[in-house]
């Protein structure tokens, strides 16, 4: 470790700025994400205590675990920021969700001014749920819904209850070219909460964060994400090197979209290609052995999926419009469980009684498709059975039967 071990914070190429008066607030919250940007913020403060408004003994730092980022931030944080944490005697939060449904709230995984290492894992994964509901994490129109529910909820369940009654500054590590997430986070100041963005009053943008970290600590400080986000593909050769370099991330990225897949054709992990091709067409040949290998030693299902497309809602008129898709309800019921082989023979059966063939797509996923939908007439329904890794919760709507019954009641009558 470099500067951070002696404290040094001076002799940088970054200007300082002047210093501030007091919050006039009872506490300071600085949500940690163990990315640059945070990571940035609160070494800032330490090193350089003119950049800050309030007393240490007045700050909270707090981390909300996913329970599946790469090993590199963690050993990350515990090689260069714990030590500092140590050293001003900062309290550190660490959270997990305490379970899927929001009466679970959250777990404290350490709750200390001397942290000694970096509590990633608690009783609740992300990775839980999405491989229970057969699905991958969402990033339609760049929802982040899955850092909601890991992240934010468990933070907001935690200051409801040691922060009632009391304001806080609410220090969130948005660089300069952050605007619109400064504006959106901006509507959700209340009495209590005071957002704060020090890096936009910096003027200090991604790179100089990076830029800062390195001539701090002597490293280039990872980007903060779960071994499948969506939104890592967005610079390619850096998430190949990170997948090569740990294959078990990998190997669970390219397993969650199979299983995914397997329910829905179109649920590859990236937005714009699948994980398999991503690793093929970045020689990630190890990775894709080992997925492999891990695949033969799954349980397999054949499972029955359905899904009622709904007609869209124009948003003025609130009336159906009944040639544009609107949102889908999906039902998945496992039939039988066994090896890969006994399931595929098993759908050529069930296929056959139903009178159709089943067939392997372009990811050698096999699907028996039984009822296609009408792409120009909604509600629409759509019903297969398919082949897939067992472990996907059944699942539906409590209306879903009487609906599904009631539109094909329709289809027939329209058929006949």
């Amino acid at each position: 470790m470099k500067a951070a071990a002696e404290g040094i914070g001076c002799g940088l190429r970054f200007p300082r700025p002047s210093p501030k008066e007091g919050t006039g607030v009872d506490k300071v919250v600085l949500s940690l994400g163990m990315g640059v940007d945070s990571v940035g913020v609160l070494t800032r403060f330490l090193l350089e205590p003119e950049t800050r408004d309030f007393k240490l003994d007045d700050l909270i730092v707090m981390t909300a675990m996913t329970g599946d980022e790469f090993t590199e931030t963690a050993e990350h944080m515990e090689q260069f920021i714990l030590p500092l944490m140590r050293k001003f005697s900062v309290r550190y939060v660490q959270l997990s969700r305490g379970g899927p449904l929001a009466s679970s709230r959250y777990a404290v995984l350490d709750d200390s001014r001397q942290p000694k290492r970096m509590h990633m894992v608690g009783p609740w994964r992300l990775r839980d749920e999405q491989l229970g509901n057969g699905t991958v994490p969402q990033f339609a129109h760049g929802k982040r819904i899955c850092s909601v529910k890991s992240k934010a909820d468990p933070l907001e369940w935690w200051k409801e209850d040691h922060l009632a009654g009391l304001t806080y500054q609410h220090i969130l590590g948005f660089s300069a070219e952050e605007g619109h997430r400064i504006l959106k986070d901006s509507t959700y100041t209340s009495a209590s909460r005071h957002a704060r963005f020090p890096l936009a009053e910096w003027g200090w943008t991604r790179a100089d964060t990076l830029g800062y970290l390195h001539e701090v600590f002597g490293t280039t400080w990872p980007r903060s994400c779960c071994v499948y986000c969506p939104f890592a593909a967005s610079d390619a050769e850096h998430l190949a090197d990170r997948w090569r370099r740990e294959p078990k991330g990998a190997v669970l990225a390219l397993l969650m979209e199979r299983r995914a897949m397997a329910l829905n054709p179109r649920a590859t992990l990236f937005s714009r290609t699948s994980a398999v091709q991503f690793a093929i067409d970045h020689r990630l040949y190890r990775v894709l052995a080992l997925a492999e290998e891990a695949l033969r030693r799954e349980t397999w299902a054949l499972y029955d999926v359905r899904r009622i497309y709904h007609a869209a809602v124009d948003k003025k008129t609130g009336r159906r419009i009944p040639t544009k898709k609107g949102t889908a309800w999906r039902s998945v019921k496992t039939l039988s469980e066994g090896s890969r082989q006994q399931m595929i023979a098993e759908l050529h059966r069930r296929a056959r009684a139903h009178g159709t063939e089943a067939q392997a797509d372009d990811f050698a996923i096999m699907r028996a498709q039984l009822c296609t939908p009408d792409p120009e007439r909604f509600p629409t329904t759509e019903r297969f059975l398919s082949v897939g890794p067992a472990g996907v919760h059944d699942k539906e709507r409590r209306s879903f039967h009487s609906l599904w019954t009631r539109l094909a009641d329709q289809t027939s009558l329209f058929m006949a």
